[in-house]
């Protein structure tokens, strides 16, 4: 490390008695420190401010104390790089990855991926990942408006968008992407010309396409790194369409949606994580009621109903679905939804995570993929 400087989301906070505080009160990530009588990691961290070399540091602490070895500052440095507390002020973006504008735009991003640890990966390391992503949003309505939104923001290079649905009156409560003069148009077109004005540096691809087989959830899929599935219908029948899919091309998908005053999300991963149909053959193994209710939901109930959302829901559950899209194309943290579904309890905001394991015996992922 040749500048040793203080990630600024980390500053230091003295708190008395020798207690140095650092990150605040961040849950998971705040620390203390506890300093000696004469102060001397309070000083180090004052000069960590990337301006400075080891021997520098050496110069300037020896100043403040000429008993102070290389050793001692070395040490400190040490335990305060494998902490994640220190980043090398003279890493900078690849100006052939990022343009001047882009880094400009990405600055809050990098600070935020400072939060994350994982040598030698650095914060411009984890945003060249989200750039080299390629990623399908399918269903532009309520909770796909916002996954999209959010990952054009962040920066996803490649979006691919498909809907076959064109945008009317009623969206308007909630599928933020579209505004009173984009009424008639089809929806992918009406988002990709919103997400270019977002962020010009996203790569946006359009398919104005209903997912009618696995042939079709395919072919949205085909060459992606993770597929968002935010469709709902044919009820049930599309999930399965989109499972057999990912099992083919071996994509990752997540699922998200909201029923009233409940919102849920699950990450599959292929021949990793629980499959869809790993679920349901749990569900129907665990409920003898299950399949009585899954042919009713598909054949009786149908497509005739809607479900209704307003802004905030489809807000909440698009956005967290987007974080963890996040986690999972940067790696700086396993998913919460990986092979685990998300239940958000509207009424009291109670969360719960429920563990899927995947079944060897599964009709569709069961003896695949192992080879």
């Amino acid at each position: 490390m040749r500048f040793p400087r203080l990630k600024s989301v980390f500053p230091p906070m003295p708190q008395g008695d020798g207690v140095i505080r650092i990150g605040a009160n961040d849950y998971g990530l705040a620390a203390e420190i506890y300093d000696d009588d004469r102060g001397h990691i309070w000083h180090l961290l004052q000069l960590l401010d990337g301006t400075r070399e080891f021997e520098q540091l050496v110069v300037s602490m020896q100043a403040f104390d000429p008993a102070v070895l290389p050793a001692d500052v070395a040490e400190a440095l040490g335990a305060l790089t494998e902490a994640g507390y220190i980043e090398d002020a003279a890493v900078q973006p690849d100006p052939a990855l990022f343009s001047p504008a882009e880094v400009e735009r990405y600055r809050r991003n990098f600070d935020f991926f400072n939060y994350f640890n994982l040598p030698p990966l650095t914060k411009y390391d984890f945003q060249a990942r989200l750039k080299a992503a390629r990623v399908t949003v399918l269903g532009l309505g309520g909770l796909g408006s916002y996954v999209a939104l959010s990952l054009a923001a962040i920066g996803v290079g490649d979006l691919l968008l498909v809907d076959h649905d064109r945008v009317e009156e009623s969206n308007l409560n909630r599928q933020v992407l579209y505004t009173e003069r984009d009424l008639g148009e089809y929806k992918c077109a009406a988002a990709a010309r919103r997400l270019a004005e977002v962020n010009p540096h996203v790569k946006l691809e359009v398919r104005n396409l209903k997912v009618d087989g696995v042939a079709d959830a395919r072919a949205c899929m085909a060459g992606r790194n993770l597929l968002v599935c935010a469709a709902d219908r044919p009820r049930i029948r599309i999930y399965e369409w989109i499972n057999e899919a990912a099992l083919q091309e071996r994509v990752a998908w997540i699922r998200g949606a909201n029923d009233g005053l409940t919102v849920n999300s699950f990450l599959h991963a292929p021949f990793e994580t629980a499959c869809f149909a790993c679920g349901q053959l749990e569900s129907t193994r665990t409920f003898p009621w299950y399949q009585r209710m899954r042919r009713h939901a598909m054949e009786v109930i149908g497509d005739r109903t809607v479900n209704p959302c307003i802004s905030p829901v489809a807000g909440l559950i698009g956005h967290l679905t987007a974080f963890e899209a996040v986690k999972f194309l940067t790696g700086v943290m396993r998913p919460a939804i990986y092979g685990q579904k998300l239940t958000f309890d509207l009424q009291t905001l109670e969360v719960r995570l429920t563990g899927a394991p995947r079944l060897h015996d599964c009709p569709a992922c069961g003896g695949r993929g192992d080879a």
